[in-house]
């Protein structure tokens, strides 16, 4: 019996095919991912001379804020590690799809150490639509540290807080259909807040200062909904009993007069990933 004929090697197999198969397969991932054809630029810079310190990092991103019931997205992010000193050069490339002609759109920023915020930009810095209005000069200040937020990553104010549990209520059901999660923003500028409970939504005024936060709501929608209904009442109820607040990287937890915790919440953002994070991007739901 004649045996089989086995193929005989040539210059293109073994290992050597299977690096030129890699080669060409990144080759057309190269080709296929088209870079970005627009940028904002600018400095980065503060009104008061700052010490910052050899191990901070300094970050920005280009983010979308137009539905402000959802978290932002972010378009583009920068890092500059070590940040070093004031100012520094601000470049955000993305793309000109990403743009809406109706759409707001704002970059903010921020310096830390060894994860926790030092600096942060204190106003609102807008980006328009039009091209001819792409740079930005954006404001860095210290944040006024204190007990409840030393140990943040995230400012208090114009973060997107997802409410993750109400304490001594059941774990929260999802939202109404049409609805964003049930959420608290406090504004960076005045002393409003909105939110929603995953059903209705409300505007409340707040006082913050050094670790103390009260709330006061103004207003709420009045919709009856099947889903999303329950955490409600129980969401208002314990904001209304809020006396004081802490902060842990992107974590916020509400207590009460006896420092008991209420509400627990976590810093939510939709688009890019950061920098710093090895998990997935997170994406509109």
């Amino acid at each position: 019996m004649t045996e089989p004929r086995r193929p005989v090697p040539g210059p293109f197999s073994g290992p050597l095919a299977a690096l030129c198969l890699a080669a060409a397969l990144g080759a057309l991932a190269g080709c296929a991912t088209k870079p970005p054809d627009i940028e904002v630029t600018g400095s980065v810079l503060s009104r008061e001379r700052l010490y910052v310190p050899p191990e901070a990092v300094f970050d920005a991103a280009l983010v979308d804020v137009s539905r402000p019931e959802d978290p932002p997205v972010v378009l583009a992010r920068q890092r500059i590690d070590p940040a070093g000193l004031l100012p520094y050069p601000l470049r955000l490339s993305f793309y000109q799809s990403q743009l809406h002609p109706q759409g707001r759109y704002e970059v903010r920023a921020a310096v830390r150490r060894n994860g926790a915020i030092l600096l942060d930009t204190p106003g609102v810095h807008p980006v328009l639509f039009d091209p001819a209005f792409r740079h930005v000069d954006v404001v860095l200040a210290p944040v006024r540290l204190h007990r409840a937020n030393v140990a943040a990553s995230v400012p208090l104010r114009q973060s997107y807080w997802k409410l993750v549990s109400i304490e001594g209520e059941p774990p929260l059901a999802a939202p109404a259909e049409g609805q964003p999660a049930p959420h608290l923003v406090l504004q960076r500028d005045g002393d409003r807040a909105i939110g929603g409970d995953g059903c209705n939504r409300f505007v409340a005024r707040f006082a913050e200062e050094g670790g103390q936060l009260r709330f006061q709501v103004l207003d709420a929608s009045v919709r009856l909904c099947l889903q999303g209904a329950g955490a409600g009442q129980a969401f208002l109820r314990a904001l209304g009993r809020v006396t004081s607040y802490m902060q842990e990287g992107r974590d916020l937890m509400l207590r009460d007069i006896e420092l008991e915790p209420l509400l627990r919440f976590r810093a939510q953002e939709w688009g890019e990933r950061r920098i710093d994070e090895d998990e997935p991007p997170m994406l509109p739901q």
